[in-house]
């Protein structure tokens, strides 16, 4: 099994081809990339050369703006 930390953007492990997205995957993965705020991600789970899962994390500064600037 590959380690998801070497997958840079653009590429696939495990010889995943893009083509094998179906329309309706492609357009789950548009909404959901659409969904995501600035520190947002998402991973594409792939088994058996399929999609299996999107996860998606959000994350958000503990911080405002005005704390950075303070600083």
């Amino acid at each position: 099994m590959s380690d998801p930390r070497n997958v840079h953007s653009g590429s696939f492990s495990g010889g995943f081809k893009p083509r094998k997205l179906t329309p309706e995957q492609i357009a789950q993965i548009n909404e959901i990339l659409a969904s995501l705020g600035d520190y947002g991600e998402i991973r594409l789970v792939i088994q058996h050369s399929e999609l299996r899962y999107i996860n998606k994390m959000e994350s958000h500064k503990a911080w405002n703006d005005q704390q950075e600037n303070n600083e």
